[in-house]
Order: C-alpha cells, then sequence, then structure tokens
C-alpha cells in the first residue's frame, strides 16, 4: 500500500508514507499477476501479508475494495494478513470479513524487541480471527510472536 499518515518514528518503510508516491494498479490486473507469479510456489506459500502504507490510512471505501480483490483472490489458498498502525479499538468491523489475522499498533522505536523478532515492538498485537478459530487454531499455535497474541 502507498500512503500512512501515523509517521511512525523509525519507520521499516518510510518510502510507502507518502499519498502522492507509487503508482495506480487496476485491482483485477494486479491481482491475477500476482496469482500467476506465485502460483509455482504454492506449496511453499502460507499467508500473504497486506502492508506497506497503511491499508486504514486509505479511504474506507478504497480499502474495503482492495480487501475484498485479495480475500476472492487469495483467501481459498492463504492465510490473509493485515499490518496496520491502528490500534485495537480503531479497527473497523469489516477487516474481520476479510482478514484472517491482523498485527495491529503503531511501530514504536522505544519499545523494541530483540533484533529480528516479530513484532518490532512490543505495543503491537497480533489478533487472530474467531469465527474461523478452528482454521487457524495451527498459525495461532506455531506462530512464534512475542507479543500479545490473542483470539478476536
Amino acid at each position: 500500500m502507498q500512503g500512512c499518515y501515523r509517521k511512525c518514528a523509525g519507520c521499516h518503510n518510510p518510502d510507502t508514507q507518502p499519498f502522492d508516491g507509487g503508482k495506480e494498479v487496476d485491482l483485477v490486473e494486479f491481482c491475477e499477476e500476482i496469482k500467476k507469479r506465485i502460483e509455482p510456489f504454492d506449496n511453499l506459500i502460507e499467508n500473504i501479508y497486506i502492508t506497506g502504507g497503511d491499508l486504514l490510512c486509505q479511504d474506507e471505501s478504497i480499502a474495503k475494495e482492495i480487501s475484498e480483490f485479495i480475500c476472492y483472490y487469495f483467501s481459498s489458498v492463504y492465510k490473509i494478513w493485515l499490518f496496520t498502525g491502528a490500534k485495537e479499538i480503531d479497527l473497523p468491523e469489516w477487516v474481520w470479513i476479510y482478514y484472517d489475522v491482523v498485527k495491529c499498533g503503531r511501530y514504536d522505536e522505544n519499545k523494541l524487541n530483540p533484533k529480528g523478532s516479530f513484532p518490532a515492538s512490543k505495543n503491537q498485537k497480533l489478533l487472530f480471527n474467531g469465527y474461523y478459530k478452528e482454521e487457524l487454531e495451527d498459525l495461532f499455535n506455531k506462530t512464534n510472536f512475542m507479543g500479545v497474541k490473542e483470539w478476536r
């Protein structure tokens, strides 16, 4: 994604903060191209991650449309993760229609976990979609996460 108004100090991806960067793409063409590129690796890929700038900093109608396309194209094969700096309380309910897992909370360089740990800062949470608890139980148990990990 391109665009994030959170401007976290020490952001790992500052090039994606400006809303006027990146390039517009046709969602159907984009998803078809990604699908074509990853198909040969289906047996190696388990998850699709939506990150970059922040999807939840986009216009809500655009964010929902992107989420719908990603879910349509990939959810039957992969688990769909959303990485956002939004607080848990600020997550719109519609994210649970499209996403299996949400990593939420701003990056805070003053609350760092050890280098190479997931998540990058201790204040971040990993929320698993409780609607799919049976399907996600194994993923929940095997995900090595140094923070709050819970069912939503």
